[in-house]
């Protein structure tokens, strides 16, 4: 019994250490103070040297032990992409390490999990450290990876294939894509998959001639297509507490971060219209950072923020300082500005923790 007790006390001790460990490796004060004030491929190019080089995994057993951190479910199960319906029951879930693929090859779903490229690997020739890089390989479904094989991301008119958690495979109808095959993964997933398409876009950077060209991406530079459909996917499914925990838990191993997690506003600077070198984002030890866009923006202004514990009020008024909007939010909220004029706008985020207005311009 004395045995069980002690055994026990060293279990807690140990999940204790852990929690503190990923909560010290938050991002660290001054983590993007060389990216700030810089637009366009300069961001692209800025973020690429802080977040790149950084510890290198093992294939095996790496890749392996690093999920029992970066993908483990609240429940305790294998968080897979590929066969997870965010909101709804799974089909099936897998156990770490128990339910992991050896030499067996299933020709059907939920018999085990593998390692998948999400940038597939025969488009940098396997070569290191991409493809050990858990920005990029995810657990998933054996069948399901083994089934998208090296076929871009896009969007499914008919579908020829689709799997349990409504992942399809069909001819890519997206504005610009090639037509052949591709496979669309859940709205609940799009947004990660994109980021992580931003991160490697960005994070190899300066080692593109080990990357070859595909529908996706030249070298490794997103093609206009895939970069335009990526934003979308990026804007509608925003960052979820999933993406931040796993973005904590990889940088406590690789010794970097995805900026596209911790500021998704990025994205916009490089692939989009928005401008960081003037944009309204403010980052202090003392304030939640709050990311405001597409600046200028249209018909939709989107208000987000990485303190999503409390509620945000936000006011919207005119250089002569009347309300137009007022509402309340906690994650994110998005203003429709179709009926604002062209011009100048003062957005003010308040909050118990915060109250700071931005310059935000509106153009038709």
């Amino acid at each position: 019994m004395l045995k069980y007790l002690v055994d026990t006390m060293k279990k807690i001790l140990c999940t204790v250490a852990l929690l503190s460990s990923f909560s010290a490796f938050a991002q660290p004060a001054g983590y993007y103070d060389p990216a700030l004030g810089l637009n366009g491929q300069s961001l692209r190019a800025a973020l690429s040297s802080i977040i790149r080089p950084h510890t290198e995994l093992s294939y095996t057993p790496g890749l392996w032990n690093a999920y029992y951190t970066t993908d483990k479910k609240p429940n305790g199960k294998v968080w897979d992409m590929y066969s997870d319906r965010p909101g709804g029951t799974p089909a099936y879930e897998y156990s770490l390490g128990g339910d992991q693929c050896g030499s067996v090859s299933p020709t059907a779903e939920n018999v085990c999990y593998n390692r998948e490229h999400t940038w597939p690997q025969s488009k940098f020739s396997s070569e290191p450290p991409m493809q050990t890089d858990l920005f990029i390989v995810y657990p998933s479904d054996y069948f399901v990876n083994f089934s998208r094989g090296d076929r871009p991301y896009g969007k499914v008119g008919s579908a020829t294939q689709t799997f349990t958690n409504g992942g399809r495979i069909g001819s890519n109808v997206y504005p610009g894509a090639p037509s052949a095959s591709c496979y669309e993964p859940i709205d609940s997933f799009k947004g990660d998959l994109a980021r992580t398409y931003f991160y490697v876009s960005t994070c190899y950077r300066n080692d593109s001639m080990k990357f070859i060209s595909w529908e996706m991406a030249t070298l490794a530079s997103l093609k206009s297509w895939s970069a335009q459909m990526l934003l979308e996917w990026h804007h509608s499914d925003p960052v979820s507490n999933k993406e931040i925990d796993r973005n904590n838990a990889v940088y406590a191993l690789q010794g970097n971060r995805n900026p596209f997690i911790d500021r998704p506003l990025f994205a916009d600077c490089i692939w989009g219209t928005s401008d960081c070198s003037a944009t309204a984002v403010i980052d202090t030890k003392n304030d939640p950072v709050v990311y405001i866009y597409p600046n200028p923006a249209s018909d939709n202004m989107i208000v987000t923020t990485n303190d999503k514990t409390i509620e945000h009020k936000i006011i919207v008024s005119d250089i002569t300082g009347r309300v137009l909007y007022n509402n309340s939010f906690y994650e994110s909220t998005s203003v429709s500005t179709s009926d604002f004029k062209t011009g100048l706008y003062l957005v003010t985020v308040k909050s118990i923790n915060s109250n700071n207005t931005y310059k935000v311009s509106i153009a038709h």
